[in-house]
């Protein structure tokens, strides 16, 4: 440090590319256990089994997460956070390969109609039930309400911004997503083995698809449980669950315009340009990302012989991501998340599963 503060003109030169270089040494070690799994998915012994590249590496995340010791863990942490962040995204984005406004408008209504329905209907409940029922501050049943209902972890944390919310309790709101999108990332194969197989149900890969886009947190998750299923659950979930995250920016719109009354924000607030900012900051342009990659395959202007390599490549960065946030998923730190906002989340789980599939039956 003194030797920078001595020579401040070689600063500049000298440490950027050495964080940059850093950061992706750190993620190196991710990058390969990604592409393991990749390989793994597809050895005969596991090829039959229906595990996606993205459940192996979230479940190796998860044990080596809780199992090795943090110190061991600590070097990876800024790759584990470029995969959480930037390269989850720029996955998502390029998932746009695989579908075609086409397949967009094959979902008919319902693809649109039963994400947003959903949306509101759990906020307002989550509300309700966070304040009324649990004694919970409006604005920490909003956040955790946010998580559930849009878009997880990146939904918490951006409401969480516009309300100007403690750290706390975006900690807390991420942790309730955390836990219950990944019981529901395994839970919805089951249920859609049981609906199909057990009981004989006239349901469709496009209708349970919907569902799983409507009421199942994190983008990440929805792509995993839907894989672990057959594809086309899983595109019609992607679309669904777009719809959802596109619904994110008017949200924050709507909340940062809405009348605070005599209630005071957590922590001071910036005014009306500093909301307009973190609105700004909070858009999911990932999503409108995948709309233009959608679109550049809708038109015919992705080359065929160039898509299995970008595929493949695209289902190394989701596993990248997926295995950060198995490192990122500690059992510890959602014990101590709370029990209160942990009960809502719960509640909530238990709404998005009872009234997403009484929704989606109606509407078909």
């Amino acid at each position: 440090m003194s030797s920078l503060s001595t020579t401040p003109r070689a600063a500049p030169v000298v440490t950027a590319p050495a964080g940059h270089n850093a950061l992706w040494l750190s993620f190196l070690p991710l990058g390969l256990v990604a592409a393991l799994m990749l390989w793994l998915a597809r050895w005969p012994l596991l090829a039959g089994t229906g595990l996606s590249p993205l459940t192996l590496a979230i479940g190796a995340g998860m044990l080596a997460g809780n199992l090795l010791p943090k110190r061991w863990l600590l070097p990876l942490s800024p790759g584990a956070g470029l995969a959480r962040q930037y390269l989850l995204r720029l996955g998502v984005a390029l998932y746009g390969l695989r579908l075609t406004f086409a397949a967009v408008v094959a979902l008919g209504a319902a693809g649109v109609v039963v994400p947003l329905l959903m949306l509101a209907a759990t906020l307002l409940a989550g509300i309700w039930l966070g304040t009324r029922l649990l004694g919970l501050g409006w604005r920490e049943a909003l956040v955790i309400s946010a998580g559930s209902a849009v878009c997880g972890a990146a939904a918490a944390i951006a409401v969480a911004s516009v309300l100007r919310s403690d750290e706390r309790q975006t900690a807390v709101a991420v942790a309730t997503v955390v836990l219950f999108g990944t019981l529901g990332m395994f839970l919805y194969p089951s249920l859609y083995e049981l609906a199909v197989q057990q009981w004989q149900w006239p349901v469709s890969a496009r209708l349970f698809g919907i569902f799983t886009g409507a009421t199942l947190h994190e983008v990440a998750q929805v792509i995993a449980a839907g894989q672990m299923i057959n594809p086309a659950v899983a595109d019609a979930a992607v679309v669904a669950k777009m719809v959802r995250v596109l619904a994110l920016a008017p949200l924050l719109l709507l909340i940062a315009l809405w009348p605070q009354g005599s209630r005071q924000p957590a922590r001071p607030a910036k005014g009306p340009a500093g909301r307009a900012h973190a609105v700004l900051k909070s858009v999911p342009w990932f999503a409108l990302g995948f709309i233009a990659v959608m679109a550049l395959h809708s038109a015919g202007w992705v080359p065929a012989d160039w898509k299995p390599a970008l595929i493949t490549f695209d289902d190394w960065l989701l596993a990248s991501a997926m295995l950060a946030i198995g490192l990122h998923t500690r059992v510890g730190d959602l014990l101590r998340a709370g029990r209160r906002p942990m009960v809502l989340a719960g509640m909530l789980f238990v709404f998005l599963v009872s009234a997403g599939a009484l929704l989606c039956w109606v509407v078909d």
